[in-house]
């Protein structure tokens, strides 16, 4: 119909009046852009070019236009993304009490979450704040630089027990995070200077773990920082590694269930073919003993790979019943 028709030249002409403002933006032809918005307001993409002018001027822009954006626009995935980001120019102009104003609830990223508690905390709201920043806190990974202020402010009221570090330094080692195990273990108090020491000799240098294990004691945090090292050892030597197991073991009184960890872990660098013949039984022995199915399936993948029938009979019987139905086998 001509009603159809004039539509749909309405939004050809649209489009094309679309790609010209985006053409002067890029150009910054700034005077052209504002001249020819206004008459796109009923084009579907026209909430595109407000967020634009928006992230533009987020520097100078009013809260209040930043919010009446994201309540008109919730679906537009870049507006699902402002919100963090104005919370994080909110706290760079230093205004807390807008911050929180703008975003009462905890923002979605790590950046804007630190700014968000940092901005409770300035607020009086202290014990909310050193909640939000414990959460931030245990993490493997390394937190964006607007968290140092609030981690600071945390450390500095004394709410951050030493036992936090700890805890942390765990979660980096499991991560192969070594960088950030180094910056920790460098900012410990000094009655954990022992400890600190030799944190940092252990990442410098995982083939000292069995020094590691004899000269910090047993408990449960020095057997979780030696076994990402450990794993470090076998990949590099994995003999070194299995002559290790009985010493690591002893120094660090590690029951069954940890042992036999430490044995998985060698077991998966004995599978190549340079692997020999005492080697390969040692590692048969280990897979023996295994509770990792992963493993088991490894050595069942091993054995097809050999036209091993009898092997491939002995390990497909270690499988548990939902691991023997997969149609590789």
């Amino acid at each position: 119909s001509l009603n159809n028709l004039a539509h749909a030249d309405s939004l050809d002409e649209q489009r094309s009046r679309y790609a010209q403002i985006k053409q002067a933006w890029n150009k910054r032809q700034m005077d052209v852009v504002a001249q020819m918005m206004p008459g796109l307001q009923e084009y579907p993409l026209y909430p595109y070019l407000e967020y634009r002018q928006i992230t533009d001027d987020l520097q100078n822009m009013p809260a209040v236009t930043v919010t009446n954006f994201i309540r008109a626009n919730p679906t537009l995935p870049p507006a699902r993304t402002l919100q963090s980001r104005f919370v994080n120019e909110l706290a760079r102009r230093e205004d807390w009490r807008g911050l929180l104003a703008f975003s009462p609830e905890k923002p979605a990223t790590a950046e804007a979450q630190c700014n968000f508690y940092y901005a409770k905390w300035n607020a009086g709201q202290a014990q909310e704040a050193w909640e939000g920043a414990k959460t931030l806190w245990l993490t493997g990974k390394s937190q964006p630089n607007a968290c140092d202020k609030l981690f600071g402010a945390w450390r500095a009221s004394g709410q951050q027990e030493p036992l936090a570090y700890l805890e942390r330094i765990r979660l980096a080692m499991q991560s192969g995070n070594s960088g950030l195990v180094k910056v920790l273990a460098g900012q410990m108090p000094d009655d954990y200077q022992t400890i600190s020491s030799a944190i940092i000799s252990l990442v410098a240098n995982p083939g000292s773990v069995l020094d590691f294990a004899r000269a910090t004691g047993a408990t449960d945090f020095t057997r979780q920082m030696a076994a990402p090292a450990f794993t470090s050892v076998a990949r590099q030597d994995a003999d070194n590694a299995r002559l290790m197991i009985p010493m690591l073991a002893q120094a660090q009184q590690l029951n069954d269930a940890q042992i036999q960890a430490l044995r998985d872990t060698v077991a998966w660098r004995l599978m190549g073919n340079d692997t020999t013949a005492e080697q390969a039984r040692w590692r048969d022995d280990a897979i023996m003993r295994t509770g990792s199915v992963s493993l088991i399936e490894r050595r069942v993948r091993m054995a097809l790979a050999n036209g091993d029938r009898r092997g491939l009979n002995t390990w497909l019987s270690r499988l548990p019943m939902e691991a023997k139905e997969k149609d590789e086998w």
